[in-house]
């Protein structure tokens, strides 16, 4: 090596190798007449070049290292590039020629960058090659790409969700919308524009439901928009639009991104299958509740409703809520009778009858079997008013069908008390008692 270079060129070099020496991990300077060639590297905490090694062949050299350093997988590629022919010809007019490769440290595959550039001056007959430790920066840029590839992969199943995305500059409210749904692409609305907040004032009258209308409109207008945005975060506003030909349910969800301060996110889904299965459930369990709560003889309220409408009545009245109602409480007579000597088919048609009596009667308030021969109604509004009358018509009936031997029932009455009631049962026990009392007279008067 000596005998290449001039004191001048030693000096250039040394310059440009200390240079160079924070960079590379290695430096290479190779006379192209003949492959003479040296290696140094940057050591010590002044970064003093020292020479590593020298040599006769660095391509020849670099053919045996490559089978023993570089990464198996590397190695065929490395060689087919890496060849002097390729070098020399990359760097002639001025350029670089660059290699990236991973050499085996420590057992494991490491990213290397190889850098070569031509020299310059009077002797011009030497390459110089700079060899960096790239590892960390490709395993970072490895984790960045894998990690946008997963991002990516999220975003687009989330956005297969959408009827459409807009993404909105919060600074002007220009847009650009994203659709891959032929039902939206369909209406013909705007791809891009200058003002999201227009646009959309125009395409509500055009595409929503018009009992969704104005409170839509109101939802989006501008700065009440921008308003409950920043306040909250996020946005919801569901309502019905016009898709593929017939009113569908929607929901508009509007996000703030937390890495993009200057862009809004607004994507429509379509729930109109969630809404109509939510719809029909609630009409299901409503149909279920109310065939819970009647009985399936006389379809008059049972026992598991008036429980449920004794527990209201008592909230209110702990509320000091309740207003003036009475309870009513009749059995029918004879019914007993009646199964034993015609049959329970017979005994139905007694306790329907009874039923029916009662409830035209008290046509205004709810009626509830509670027992197998008895009822209860809670009386309310004009039947409480007129409740002296009507159980008068009540005691008219029985005399008329006890002479007809028609059913007949006895009853009694008794209203709630502010005073000294503290719930629906004390009611209830006055008007039992009162039943039995008429139970009573009417068993004496037919003895």
């Amino acid at each position: 090596m000596g005998e290449i270079l001039t004191d001048k060129d030693s000096l250039t070099f040394s310059r440009l190798a200390l240079a160079l020496a924070n960079d590379y991990e290695s430096v290479y300077y190779i006379n192209t007449r003949n492959d003479h060639y040296v290696e140094y590297k940057a050591t010590g905490e002044e970064k003093v070049l020292s020479e590593l090694s020298r040599g006769d062949d660095f391509f020849g050299d670099t053919i045996v290292n490559c089978k023993k350093l570089i990464f198996p997988a590397d190695q065929d590629r490395f060689l087919k590039v890496f060849s002097k022919e390729n070098v020399l010809e990359a760097v002639k007019n001025g350029s670089s020629f660059t290699l990236d490769y991973r050499l085996m440290t420590d057992g494991e595959p490491c990213h290397y960058h190889l850098k070569t550039i031509r020299g310059t001056g009077a002797d011009d007959g030497y390459i110089i090659i700079g060899v960096r430790n790239v590892d960390a920066q490709v395993k970072r840029e490895q984790a960045e790409r894998e990690a946008i590839e997963v991002y990516s992969h999220i975003a687009m199943a989330l956005a297969s969700r959408y009827e459409v995305i807009y993404y909105i500059d919060s600074r002007n409210y220009s847009f650009i919308e994203y659709s891959s749904s032929e039902q939206y692409a369909k209406l013909g609305v705007n791809k891009k524009g200058d003002n999201f907040f227009d646009s959309a004032q125009a395409d509500i009258k055009e595409f929503v439901d018009p009992a969704d209308c104005s409170r839509v409109l109101s939802e989006l207008e501008c700065e009440r928009f921008i308003g409950n945005l920043n306040m909250n975060g996020t946005l919801t506003i569901t309502y019905r639009q016009l898709l593929g030909g017939r009113l569908q349910y929607v929901s508009m969800l509007a996000v703030k991104p937390k890495h993009d301060p200057n862009h809004i996110v607004i994507g429509v889904i379509n729930i109109d299958a969630d809404k109509r299965r939510e719809t029909a459930f609630r009409e299901a369990l409503g149909n279920a509740i109310e065939v819970a709560n009647h009985d399936s003889l006389t379809s008059v309220r049972n026992k598991h409703a008036y429980t449920a409408m004794e527990e209201e009545l008592n909230r209110k009245i702990m509320d000091g809520d309740v207003h003036d109602f009475a309870i009513a409480v009749f059995d029918i007579n004879g019914l007993k009778e009646i199964n034993d000597k015609l049959g329970h088919i017979a005994g139905d048609e007694f306790i329907k009858s009874a039923c029916d009596m009662i409830c035209k009667t008290f046509k205004h308030s709810p009626v509830f079997r509670i027992g197998g021969d008895e009822f209860t109604v809670i009386l309310m509004g004009s039947d409480y008013k007129d409740r002296g009358v009507l159980m008068g018509q009540i005691d008219g009936m029985v005399k008329e069908h006890r002479r007809t031997r028609l059913v007949t029932v006895a009853g009694g009455v008794s209203c709630f008390d502010s005073r000294n009631d503290r719930c629906v049962r004390d009611v209830f026990e006055r008007a039992d008692t009162a039943m039995y009392e008429n139970k009573k007279m009417f068993k004496a008067s037919i003895s």
